[in-house]
């Protein structure tokens, strides 16, 4: 694999590279419903954007930033929860990549780099969550290995208003 990229954890030095990277997301509104919040990315960065269980935990959680390797560049950003919704799992509530720099491998190359680090810290298992309109989403979790269905939630019935996710794993063994 080619290594065109380079993912740290990202710093408060970096949030409004960050905040343009998520504002380029134009539809995100008609895909799941809602804007990003105001301060989501400071949000992130400060407390993390932590799962829906008890004791989550900050020190669980990364930010991560993607940068083009060879001009250093932030073209995009995901984040990491260890231990959910499994203690042998990690959990990516976002992955962005800004839509200039997309259709190059790069998300591709990321998922790779993410796993590796997943695997070497003893994680089995990567689980994303995929609102059912954000086709383009959908094909690429698929792509990358995504394939085992965990879960389906989200409206009954449906309409233009109305939204619905499915939950998503990789395995990493």
């Amino acid at each position: 694999m080619k290594k065109s990229i380079v993912i740290s954890d990202s710093t408060l030095d970096e949030y409004s590279a960050l905040q343009i990277i998520c504002d380029s997301w134009v539809d995100k509104k008609l895909i799941e419903g809602t804007e990003f919040e105001p301060n989501y990315i400071h949000n992130c960065l400060t407390n993390g954007d932590l799962p829906p269980i008890p004791n989550a935990s900050k020190s669980s959680y990364r930010l991560k930033s993607i940068y083009l390797k060879h001009s250093d560049e932030l073209i995009g950003f995901t984040d990491l929860y260890f231990g959910y919704p499994t203690n042998d799992s990690a959990w990516i509530s976002i992955f962005m990549i800004h839509e200039r720099f997309r259709n190059n491998g790069y998300a591709q190359e990321a998922i790779a780099i993410i796993s590796q680090e997943c695997r070497k810290l003893g994680y089995k298992k990567i689980g994303i969550g995929v609102f059912l309109k954000n086709w383009r989403a959908l094909r690429f979790w698929t792509k990358v290995g995504f394939d085992k269905v965990t879960s389906i939630s989200g409206d009954k019935d449906y309409s233009e208003e109305s939204f619905a996710r499915i939950g998503l794993e990789k395995s990493l063994k």
